[in-house]
């Protein structure tokens, strides 16, 4: 089985990529798999080397294209072809024109020489509705990181046999518990993006109460600075490579906040729980997977004062936090990249042989 990934290009992590790249490593390294990812320019960031994306390891066994004006011919041949919501939306650019066009206009047609079309779904209400929307008509299997977007496709009229649940995963050989559970330092982590669906103002502005009430330090990062300067007690790190974040944030803390509106999964909440953190939580979709209320999080309202408050409750009671991060730590172990390139693998095999 011969595979291409559909990569819009970007310098800096973004969730969407890293389970991409992650699951393209998988395959590459099962001996009778053949890898692309082709590399496609966007607005952002026009790569030309692996070198570019220095925040991500590769197999080496994973091939890589990079395309400079999206021309399907770039396009190798395979069974199965994976591309996410944003290649419909930096196809529709004045840069894409005129091969972006043609390129999705192939995948609707289910080209036979660039194989099964997979709409990798990472979430929804991200990008204009009329892009989503003819994302998720377009032919093939539509595979659903988060249980939520299995049920909004199905309410949506999709076709039970082309929707799939198949969960993004949690490298644990590098996101694991280092540093022992109770006998944390109380601080808390929290990733910030300047995404109006994350919650980062809200989430900075509960971390700086936080601060005020109970002295509780926080260590905030991302791939860009919040506007504003981070308030009292808390300090911000940029791009923090994978080690580090394993390491220095989510190991050096005993808590982490996701303040996120809405989540397609929610990868660094996981990340965190694999790393031993108490999760609080908002429901914002993704999170229903893993933050089970008084189990293995605190969930709570999308408030700064609410999640104050939880955060609150975990840094004053050792007990609760310990048994809410050790649920949690355990809960994550059922994310994992092996299991979700077995479950691209078995989606690949039923509908090529179909």
């Amino acid at each position: 089985m011969s595979w291409t990934f559909v990569a819009p290009s970007l310098s800096r992590p973004a969730g969407g990529l890293i389970a991409m790249f992650a699951i393209a490593n998988e395959l590459a390294a099962r001996s009778d798999t053949g890898v692309r990812i082709v590399h496609l320019p966007t607005p952002e960031a026009r790569l030309d080397s692996v070198s570019a994306l220095p925040w991500f390891e590769f197999d080496r066994d994973v091939e890589h294209i990079f395309s400079t004006d999206f021309d399907p011919e770039v396009m190798p041949d395979a069974d199965v072809v994976v591309f996410a919501p944003m290649l419909l939306v930096v196809a529709r650019s004045p840069d894409a024109a005129p091969h972006g066009g043609q390129l999705v206009s192939m995948l609707h047609e289910r080209d036979g020489r660039l194989g099964l079309p997979v709409l990798f779904l990472q979430g929804l209400n991200v990008f204009p509705a009329d892009v989503e929307d003819a994302a998720i008509r377009m032919p093939g299997p539509k595979v659903c990181v988060g249980s939520w977007l299995v049920d909004e496709l199905l309410r949506r009229g999709v076709s039970s046999e082309q929707v799939h649940h198949i969960p993004n995963g949690v490298d644990h050989r590098m996101f694991r518990v280092m540093e022992p559970i109770r006998s944390r330092t109380a601080q808390v982590a929290m990733n910030f993006d300047l995404h109006r669906f994350k919650g980062g103002e809200t989430g900075m502005n509960a971390l700086a109460a936080l601060h005020d009430a109970v002295g509780t330090p926080s260590i905030a990062f991302g791939t860009r600075p919040p506007e504003r300067p981070a308030g009292s007690g808390t300090k911000f790190m940029l791009s923090p490579v994978q080690a580090s974040l394993a390491r220095d944030i989510y190991n050096a803390s005993s808590v982490y906040l996701q303040p996120s509106v809405h989540e397609g999964f929610g990868m660094c909440a996981v990340e965190a729980m694999a790393c031993g953190c108490a999760l609080v939580s908002t429901d914002n979709g993704g999170s229903s997977d893993y933050a089970l209320d008084g189990e293995t999080a605190l969930v709570c309202d999308n408030d700064a004062q609410a999640m104050c408050e939880a955060m609150r409750r975990l840094v004053r009671d050792d007990d609760l936090r310990t048994r809410i991060a050790a649920s949690g730590a355990a809960w994550v172990r059922r994310f994992r990249w092996s299991v979700s390139a077995d479950g691209f693998e078995r989606l690949a095999f039923d509908h090529v042989k179909s």
